[in-house]
């Protein structure tokens, strides 16, 4: 059997932990026995129950040169004996792929899900050319921006795997905001999601809606370390009426199905998987050009796209959708989540990076 050991030693739940879970869920699924490290008392329920995944909870992730943490890894991995190491976050790159070499492990595969700096090139050189780790982005222009730093990637160690979405099944019952939140029927609904942080763009969320109607309301679900910073700020807006927290949900499917249209306002991404899981349920979308929009909107095709920070753009794309300026139809847009984006695809490009092709597999074990 396969193993796998995927490190995510998180204290925030989103977009990258979310995708954590899915790859364990379904590598689990497939046959693959699947180990995910969390930090002590962070998610571990989250990941109970699925088939062939375990939780290996750590005191400490440590830095840069806790020689400590690096010798809990190397225990840790060595026990395993995994054929797959990969780690979720940038913070982690070092230590675990250092770990992984010192306990044998050949393949080691990092986590870039956003555009970064290349602040230590020295480190990263010794990472991706000396202890040959490999780089997973979740898009096209994410692998065009890291190729840019040629002594330290290439064709070879940069992989691009799309995040991947299984269209839902079935009819889900919404959740009905307007009553919950006693709003009149009148009232259009638009879904924000995701973790507080400067980069998600929610404190523009008082200048969008001052472009738009009253009968505008948002909807938010998250969680993160500057939720109240953010939210405080936000509350001294007029506007904050009509902004909604409604905290971590298990039940996204049902927010989906009960908004109007979904707003993406950020300032930096990968490849927005909230943006993914609207579309797939046929929910409208108006997001800023941030790497990996694009592509997942097809330059325009499948949704609106704005300038970041441009509140008025932003506003304007709310309204000519709310207003039947224009249209993206269900069909067409689970259509092209399911084609490009599917769970299936991510699943099979994310087990040929973690394990070799299938050929290469099948001729390892005769």
């Amino acid at each position: 059997m396969e193993k796998a050991v995927l490190f995510c030693p998180s204290k925030v739940w989103g977009g990258i932990e979310k995708n954590v879970r899915l790859r364990a869920r379904f590598l689990g699924q497939s046959g693959v026995r699947v180990y995910v490290v969390l930090l002590d008392g962070c998610f571990a329920d989250r990941f109970a129950g699925l088939e062939n995944v375990s939780v290996i909870e750590v005191a400490s992730r440590g830095g840069d040169f806790n020689f400590f943490v690096v010798a809990n890894y190397v225990r840790i991995l060595r026990k395993i004996d995994p054929d797959v190491v990969f780690a979720a976050l940038k913070k982690d790159w070092w230590l675990v792929t250092l770990a992984s070499k010192l306990a044998g492990v050949d393949r080691v595969v990092l986590y870039l899900g956003i555009a970064r700096r290349v602040k230590s090139p020295v480190k990263f050189f010794v990472i991706f050319r000396l202890m040959k780790a490999l780089l997973m982005v979740n898009s096209d222009s994410l692998r065009s921006a890291m190729l840019k730093h040629s002594r330290i990637f290439d064709e070879r160690n940069v992989v691009r795997v799309y995040n991947g979405f299984a269209l839902p099944a079935g009819e889900r019952r919404p959740t009905d905001f307007r009553t919950q939140l006693n709003l009149s029927p009148g009232t259009v609904i638009v879904g924000c999601a995701g973790r507080f942080s400067p980069q998600k763009g929610f404190d523009l969320l008082p200048d969008i809606l001052a472009g738009l109607p009253d009968n505008v309301h948002v909807v938010h679900v998250g969680e993160g370390e500057f939720e109240q910073e953010i939210k405080g700020a936000i509350n001294q807006r007029p506007e904050a009426a009509r902004i909604h927290f409604l905290g971590y949900q298990t039940d996204m499917g049902a927010f989906f199905q009960g908004i109007d249209l979904f707003l993406l306002c950020s300032r930096n991404e990968g490849m927005a998987n909230v943006l993914n899981e609207a579309m797939s349920h046929g929910i409208p979308v108006v997001s800023t050009r941030v790497p990996g929009s694009e592509e997942l909107l097809a330059h325009g095709r499948y949704g609106i796209l704005t300038a970041v920070d441009d509140v008025s753009a932003l506003a304007r794309g709310v309204r000519s959708i709310m207003e039947g300026e224009q249209t993206f139809a269900p069909t067409e847009l689970r259509a092209w989540i399911d084609c490009e984006f599917g769970l299936e695809r991510m699943i099979r490009e994310t087990r040929q990076l973690f394990f070799g092709p299938e050929q290469d597999r099948m001729n390892e074990g005769h």
